[in-house]
């Protein structure tokens, strides 16, 4: 929690300096749809325990590229869904790397936007996300469970034209997964921060 504060701190510092702007910069016309391309800095808040040897386990973080799009419901409404390209992490066992694991996530998001007028956009959100197991090079586990996660979101957007901006993205999700291991079954506490910069495209 304390990561999400910091990431969402950050976040609204980056905009500041314009958020005056926003109430007397030009008014701009709003699209409807919108596309959000970036990078994204993948943070887990990992806490597990290798069955019989009560070994910690840890997941490394990780970087990838996503994509968000949406379409606005009056001025302070939007939905959105975010996929992206399944980011590989490594795992560690007492510190020491065993192995990786590939996981991807899908969220479907509602925002709320605070601020909405002329170039600059703040807004709050959050939603629902399934995470996928896709492949391990772990030896002795088998497989991860993929499931539901419940999302915050948070964010802001700067637009240099009425078709064009760049953001920043903070997205927290609260996920605990089951790994199946020769040893036994565990729960592994992910609880990812994902940190997004980029382009958006309006239309």
């Amino acid at each position: 929690m304390k990561k999400l504060i910091a990431a969402l701190a950050l976040s609204g510092a980056a905009f500041a300096g314009v958020a005056h702007a926003a109430d007397v910069g030009p008014v701009m016309d709003q699209k409807d749809w919108f596309v959000k391309i970036g990078g994204t800095f993948v943070t887990p808040d990992s806490a597990g325990t290798l069955p019989r040897l009560l070994r910690p386990v840890t997941v490394s973080n990780a970087f990838t590229g996503s994509v968000e799009a949406g379409r606005f419901f009056g001025d302070r409404f939007s939905l959105s869904l975010t996929a992206g390209i399944p980011p590989t992490h490594d795992i560690l066992v007492s510190g020491a790397k065993a192995g990786t694991v590939t996981l991807g996530a899908v969220a479907l998001d509602g925002q709320f936007h605070l601020i909405n007028k002329g170039p600059f956009d703040l807004y709050i959100g959050g939603g629902l996300a399934y995470n996928m197991y896709f492949s391990n090079t772990v030896p002795g586990v088998s497989s991860v469970d993929s499931g539901f996660a419940p999302v915050l979101q948070a964010g802001a957007e700067y637009k240099v034209s009425e078709s064009i901006g760049v953001f920043v993205d903070v997205k927290k999700e609260f996920f605990t997964t089951t790994v199946h291991h020769a040893l036994g079954p565990f729960q592994e506490r992910l609880d990812p921060l994902a940190v997004t910069a980029g382009v958006a495209f309006h239309f």
